[in-house]
């Protein structure tokens, strides 16, 4: 009687180990996969933060004054002005 209580005792505490080490296990994978989605999401970081400093260099061009005025004067043909000229209108 005795031995059959210490034999099932023993199959208790072999399941309940094989459960904690495959609980273990299953852990260990979560965090390797975590580790690389980390390393995936910093790659992606640092190629949107190239990305944004490329757009706003970009934006910063393209609407600087000098630009604006070249288009101005070769796009849409306007012309600086070098006299200004009063119209007074007679009552």
């Amino acid at each position: 009687m005795k031995k059959n209580i210490f034999v099932y005792i023993l199959f208790i505490n072999i399941f309940i180990l094989f459960c904690i080490c495959l609980e273990t296990i299953k852990v260990r994978w979560q965090f390797s996969q975590e580790y690389e989605n980390n390393a995936y999401l910093q790659v992606a970081n640092n190629k949107l933060t190239e990305l944004n400093f490329n757009l706003k260099t970009e934006y910063y061009h393209l609407s600087s004054p000098a630009k604006v005025e070249r288009h101005a004067k070769e796009i849409l043909r306007m012309v600086e002005i070098k006299k200004v000229t009063t119209i007074k209108y007679e009552k």
